[in-house]
């Protein structure tokens, strides 16, 4: 089993739970929840499947551990392992019919703990693969339509099965099923068992008639191999039985189907030597609705020089005179003038030399081969959902476009539309819902458009407009503010009001490209320009977006190399408690030590990195490193100091987060106040997934803090339901502290929430001592900035924590 093996505890003496958790997790076990009743252990293993159930016989709620032991092997048989300290028989006898994987009796050391759950996995895992061959071969049989029979040579009893199917009626009794054998064929099926029962390892079949019911016969056929038992010591006949009656009835139907088919499925018609009709079978009058009085001497009304064209009728004779015969595809016409497609095949007859000379004319009807092509086609070619271009059709088109473009010298332009926020949509109403949006969209903005216009859909939420015989990039603007328009309007999806809006990203021959891959790319980087602007807007292409995506893209490729070859670095910058007059804690902030650049601040770093993943990574060295130097602080006796990291959304998405600091505090031996976690206030935006990892890292007793609070949509539901303990002021409201009324009743603002919500604060960006002043007389918890000290790296920290408070005693606070 790869990865963590997971594991629910079901125990109702929390300090119990505690340390079997403890020892589970010293042993290298995940540990998904403690629960103390049943209730409680059924919600879990709902809310995520453990791979092992620890279940206390003994718990509280209205189950004990058996009944929910029973519970959870009927809903997802899981293998539990009672741990327990009752041993009586008649608990022993209750536990084992829920067939548990095993029973430790407290108390137990974490050596057999360790045993039994590795022994139970490895069986669980052997009852899974057993389970997973019984039903394949189930299937098998099932598919096959089989049943199977045995016979051992002591009992001479032979067992019968039958198909799940029930091709073969249950047979409950060899011999009411042998008396049904013909007459004819009970010495040789006799014959055919007792040789199996004779010769070891002899395998064979035999195929015999069954008349169960007067005037009805089956075929049955029986396959059978001879085997010795090595474990029992007994001689064993295993094989199949197969009702064959179908299958000789099908070669049957088979060899009439051809027939039909060679007499009937085609119109066969006889030409007399002048290429006029003669007599025709039944299937071409029914393919044709024409009867032989209609046709009688006459040409066939679809192989005439006037339905054909001169040409073709000429072509297809000149042909049957030089080689014989000539096949293709025409369309004829029935009777009632139905057009039809058909496969023509036109043959001479060999004559002898006093016979006249005839043809033979074949049809076959087509028609519904080229309607399922055609079908064919558009799917291949148009959207599923909105019926629009896909993106082949839509290249295609582009492609033409273009050509056509370059040829008459005019003016094309390729949007690149992406609705915004989509994927909430989606996540809300469900894909169900979200399709029907496309759909409305894609109406609405069809609307708009121009005919000569073309509208396609990439797939997705990405759609493209190709704009032919535009005058210029005004028209092509009128055109992004016609789609922007129209889909401003709210659509009505499962009674509910949805106000769709789009980004567009413009390219345009002969401004940007002449080459269709190259306009498509181009309009699709200019797209994602109009999102990073705010979305809801158009942006046409410059050569500076492509730039900008390159710088992104090679300084993603470095930033991979830089944390594979350690070039980031911490600083730290002290944070001044006002209250104890003293360091009482810093920021970690990273610094990148480019090879060629030299020392490169956060701004080089985070922006990119948060485009991707390399966002989880950069933050766990950070976390790491940072625990690391605490540790080495606090070994140096700087022990009342805790340090911040900021924590972005991305890792907060990271379900392994929690986990991995709690194992960092373990490593280094820190406690959990030790290390503070710096979000921003977008975590805090009604996203489950980021409040679910904040009550996990509080439930670790980890402070929480809130980055450059009130610079986004503060939430102040959020400061009151989740685990936030301090507040930090930006500096953009400091900076015009005190001669800036504004930023004064800002901070003030803000210190008079947090002291009423309790909430510690600390304010960013103190550079002179009047802001340290008006701050410390509101209040305010702690100051950080240059007034204290800049940004340096951990040397300088013990220094700074011993001669700061001498420096600071000008302050008035």
């Amino acid at each position: 089993m790869s990865g963590y093996i997971k594991i629910l505890i079901v125990e109702d003496e929390k300090i119990v739970a505690l340390d079997l958790k403890r020892r589970l997790t010293k042993l290298g076990y995940q540990v998904t929840g403690m629960a103390a009743s049943g209730q409680k252990a059924l919600a879990l293993v709902d809310q995520e499947i453990p791979n092992i159930v620890l279940m206390d016989i003994h718990i509280q709620g209205d189950m004990d551990g058996v009944e929910v032991a029973d519970q959870l092997q009927k809903a997802h048989s899981i293998p539990i392992i009672y741990l327990t300290a009752y041993s009586e028989e008649k608990t022993v006898t209750r536990a084992k019919a829920t067939k548990p994987y095993g029973y430790l009796l407290k108390p137990f050391s974490d050596r057999e703990l360790h045993i039994i759950i590795q022994v139970s996995i490895e069986r669980y895992e052997n009852d899974i693969l057993l389970k997973k061959n019984e039903q394949h071969f189930r299937l098998a049989l099932e598919a096959a339509r089989l049943g199977t029979w045995e016979v051992t040579k002591e009992s001479r009893e032979i067992f019968m099965g039958k198909s799940p199917e029930g091709t073969i009626e249950p047979i409950s009794d060899w011999e009411s099923f042998f008396l049904s054998i013909d007459e004819t064929d009970k010495p040789k099926v006799s014959d055919f068992i007792d040789k199996l029962r004779n010769k070891k390892g002899l395998a064979a079949e035999i195929e015999f008639r069954v008349s169960p019911d007067a005037g009805k016969s089956c075929w049955y056929k029986l396959y059978g191999k001879s085997f010795k038992n090595s474990d029992a010591g007994k001689h064993q006949i295993v094989g199949i039985l197969q009702e064959t009656t179908e299958s000789r009835l099908a070669k049957d139907r088979l060899a009439q189907a051809a027939t039909v088919f060679e007499c009937a499925s085609e119109g066969i018609i006889i030409l007399n030597k002048n290429r006029k009709f003669n007599c025709a079978n039944s299937a071409f009058y029914k393919i044709t609705g024409f009867q032989p009085h209609n046709l009688r001497n006459k040409e066939l009304p679809f192989l005439t020089s006037r339905s054909l064209s001169k040409n073709i009728y000429n072509s297809i004779w000149q042909s049957i005179d030089k080689h014989g015969h000539w096949r293709g595809e025409i369309t004829a016409f029935k009777k009632n003038n139905e057009t039809i497609f058909v496969w023509l095949t036109i043959g001479l007859i060999p004559a002898e030399a006093n016979e006249e000379q005839q043809f033979v004319v074949m049809i076959s009807d087509i028609t519904a081969i080229r309607e399922t092509q055609e079908q064919l086609s558009h799917i291949a070619y148009y959207d599923n959902l909105t019926n629009l271009p896909n993106r082949m059709l839509i290249m295609d088109r582009l492609q033409l476009a273009l050509a056509k473009a370059i040829r008459s010298s005019s003016f094309l332009g390729v949007l690149f539309i992406d609705l915004d926020n989509f994927k909430r949509i989606n996540d809300t109403l469900g894909h169900t819902h979200g399709d029907s949006m496309l759909c409305f969209v894609a109406q609405r903005m069809l609307s708009v458009l121009r005919q000569s216009d073309t509208l396609g859909r990439l797939g997705g939420d990405e759609f493209i407009v190709i704009v032919t015989n535009a005058e210029s990039r005004d028209a092509l603007v009128i055109v992004a503010e016609k789609i922007l328009e129209c889909l401003s309007h709210p659509i009505v999806i499962s009674n509910m009001e949805v106000v769709p809006s789009c980004s567009i990203g413009i390219s345009a021959y002969p401004d940007h490209s002449s080459h269709h891959d190259e306009l498509v790319q181009m309009a699709d980087t200019a797209m994602y320009e109009a999102k990073n602007k705010g979305r809801n807007r158009y942006a046409f292409y410059h050569p500076s977006l492509t730039q900008k995506a390159a710088h992104y893209l090679t300084r993603e490729r470095e930033l991979h190399h830089a944390l594979i070859k350690n070039e980031f670095l911490l600083h730290y910058q002290p944070q001044f408690s006002l209250s104890q007059k003293k360091i009482t804690g810093v920021e970690a902030l990273i610094r990148w030590q480019h090879p060629e650049k030299g020392l490169l601040s956060p701004a080089e770093i985070i922006p990119v990195a948060e485009t991707s993943k390399l966002i989880v990574e950069i933050g766990n060295w950070i976390l790491t490193e940072a625990c690391k130097q605490l540790k080495q602080w606090r070994d140096r006796g700087f022990c009342d100091i805790r340090i911040a990291v900021n924590i972005s959304i991305r890792q907060l998405a990271d379900k392994d987060l929690q986990q991995f600091i709690a194992g960092l505090l373990q490593q280094y031996a820190l406690p959990a106040q030790s290390l503070e976690l710096e979000i921003t206030e977008s975590c805090l935006q009604n996203e489950l997934i980021y409040i679910r990892c904040l009550e996990q890292l509080e439930s670790l007793g980890i402070p929480i803090s809130i980055d450059d609070f009130g610079t986004g949509y503060s939430c102040l539901s959020s400061l009151k339901n989740l685990p936030i303990r301090r507040l930090k002021i930006d500096q953009s409201f400091v900076k015009g502290i005190p001669y800036d009324t504004n930023d004064c009743a800002i901070a003030a603002a803000i210190l008079a929430l947090a002291q009423k919500l309790n909430l510690q604060v600390t304010a960013e960006g103190i550079e002179t001592h009047q802001q340290a002043d008006f701050l410390g007389n509101l209040g305010c918890d702690e100051l950080q900035g240059y007034l204290l000290s800049k940004p340096v790296d951990s040397e300088q920290i013990p220094y700074l924590i011993k001669k700061l408070p001498d420096r600071l005693d000008s302050l008035k606070f």
